[in-house]
């Protein structure tokens, strides 16, 4: 994400940030077991993008992840308030393995 240029924080942003950046959160956790051992840990990410523009504006985040070979679900956009704004948020989900 951060290769996108686009400045990432985790969990929160600081009321000082400028639009656009993006926010990212643990949601949950699966485990890929065999032989009744745990083999691999694949924490869920929510990513927001947060902006006061438009969809076009994901376009480095998308560039960074497909570059990466990062996937992703189809981002969803919502009405957001960050710091008395009222601003958009694209989701999107990213399973991770490690």
């Amino acid at each position: 994400m951060k290769s996108s240029g686009i400045p990432v924080y985790r969990d929160e942003a600081p009321s000082t940030a400028n639009y656009p950046y993006i926010i990212y959160e643990f949601v949950n956790e699966q485990h890929k077991r065999a032989s009744n051992k745990v083999l691999y840990d694949m924490p869920l990410y929510q990513i927001a993008f947060i902006t006061k523009g438009v969809e076009s504006e994901l376009k480095p985040l998308k560039d960074a992840f497909n570059k990466n070979g990062i996937s992703y679900e189809r981002f969803e956009a919502y009405p957001y308030d960050e710091n008395d704004d009222t601003v958009i948020q694209f989701i999107t989900y990213v399973r991770c393995i490690k």
